[in-house]
């Protein structure tokens, strides 16, 4: 600082009258701003120097105090990769349906969601482990009497 006051000199050399003298101002004034904060500093770090047990407590506390700023980062960083991934597929969602009912129609998309959960209502009673399961055996029986009357039927036009 002191190099600094020593050019303060040749200012009024260099700019105008207008620019020098808050220049001035500012300079003396964060000159003496330092000498104040270096005088009654300067005792509270030989203090904290001196006694360790202080100067560990103060550590500590700047490092909890930074390593929650860190978390706060991530935890917002985090966030805003989670909101935008949620936002993608809301969007992606909505253009999709819109899509589907424009190709489909009003009729044709009712149609196509009232047979998708109808479909759900089936699968979901066969997870419950009741009439489901017995409907799902029972569609497989006759599924299987299906492919033998074909396979008769089959065997029945290959003698002719």
């Amino acid at each position: 600082m002191d190099v600094i006051q020593n050019y303060v000199s040749l200012l009024h050399t260099l700019l105008p009258s207008t620019l020098t003298n808050p220049l001035i101002q500012i300079v003396t004034t964060l000159y003496g701003l330092s000498k104040t904060l270096q005088t009654h500093i300067s005792p509270l770090i030989t203090q904290v120097i001196t006694q360790p047990d202080i100067a560990s407590i103060l550590a500590l506390v700047a490092i909890l105090w930074f390593s929650l700023q860190i978390f706060g980062m991530l935890y917002r960083s985090v966030m805003f990769w989670v909101r935008l991934v949620w936002q993608l597929v809301k969007y992606s969602l909505i253009i999709g349906i819109s899509l589907w009912i424009w190709n489909r129609g009003m009729d044709g998309a009712i149609q196509d969601a009232q047979e998708l959960a109808g479909f759900w209502a089936g699968s979901s009673r066969g997870f419950r482990g009741g009439e489901g399961v017995e409907g799902a055996e029972e569609a497989q029986i006759r599924m299987q009497a299906k492919q033998r009357a074909a396979g008769v039927w089959v065997a029945l036009e290959a003698e002719r």
